[in-house]
């Protein structure tokens, strides 16, 4: 008789409760009457009038409306289910693998906030193939906000006001090089900064003006901290004298803390991402209702 691996009881439970997880889940599509979304379908139709006017050829402008599709990708996410909680604290405190890919699979915002990337990736893709074509001016103005939440590395330019500062160079009497000057005092927040502020948990938050949020999360990480900490302290003083029967409450208490602040650690980050882009997105809708003609 064969006997079983020792490590397909633990993949075969990982799978047994991804399964459930995933049946437990709610449909994460877009929800009746979304604001955000219906504005963001507002100016495709719009955007998409534009393009067709350009007089760019067909190949250009079907490019160009890909990129429009991803960076139109907004609407309000659904609440997270308790099922996609449960898979990001499981991610966060196991590093399991299929514990991640289950809680980005649970996850509709996650995948919101790189669409910039796709956006992005495709504008440059048809500056690249067409670098004379009539919608270059509008390619560097969308890319110009786009940079501000684009998040993939060994993109071609650091940041949106590079494409500004062409549009500007090589159009200076293009509207839309007027709209970039304006553009570049509009309030922005970075990803960058706001990963480097995370090393704190909730300083993320607080960098893009979430004050409560950070400060909830922040909380909670100096009380995980005090969870290892202080087991840590008393079981050294009692070194000479620990037992397992009256002491395993250290233990398990400073278990307990590590686990949750690896949570806090990880939710803590992902928020602050998802802060930005809200900061950013934001700013974007001043700018518009301050600038009735941008496109």
């Amino acid at each position: 008789m064969t006997s079983t691996p020792r490590w397909a009881s633990p993949c075969l439970f990982a799978a047994l409760l991804g399964t459930t997880l995933l049946a437990c889940a709610s449909v994460p599509l877009v929800r009746p009457a979304d604001p955000l979304f219906q504005s963001s379908e507002r100016h495709l139709v719009r955007t998409a009038s534009i393009v067709a006017a350009s007089g760019a050829p067909q190949s250009d402008q079907v490019l160009f409306l890909q990129g429009e599709g991803f960076y139109r990708y907004r609407f309000e996410p659904p609440p997270r289910t308790l099922a996609g909680r449960f898979a990001v604290a499981a991610a966060a405190a196991t590093d399991f693998p299929a514990f991640q890919s289950l809680a980005g699979a649970l996850d509709m915002l996650d995948l919101r906030l790189r669409a910039y990337d796709g956006a992005v990736h495709l504008w440059e893709t048809l500056l690249a193939e067409s670098p004379q074509t009539p919608l270059r001016p509008l390619t560097l103005y969308r890319l110009g906000w786009a940079y501000r939440n684009a998040g993939a590395s060994g993109l071609p330019r650091e940041t949106g006001d590079q494409a500004w500062e062409e549009l500007i160079r090589e159009t200076p009497a293009d509207p839309l090089a007027h709209l970039a000057l304006d553009a570049r005092r509009a309030p922005a927040k970075s990803r960058g900064a706001a990963t480097a502020w995370s090393a704190i948990p909730g300083l993320g938050q607080i960098y893009v003006g979430e004050t409560l949020n950070g400060s909830v999360r922040l909380t909670i990480g100096l009380a995980s901290l005090a969870a290892i900490a202080v087991p840590l302290y008393v079981g050294y003083q009692r070194r000479q004298d620990l037992s397992w029967s009256r002491d395993w409450p250290l233990l398990v208490t400073g278990l307990a803390g590590l686990v949750v602040l690896s949570v806090d650690y990880t939710t803590a980050y992902q928020d602050a991402i998802r802060g930005v882009v809200d900061y950013n997105e934001r700013s974007e809708e001043d700018f518009e209702r301050g600038h009735p003609g941008a496109p």
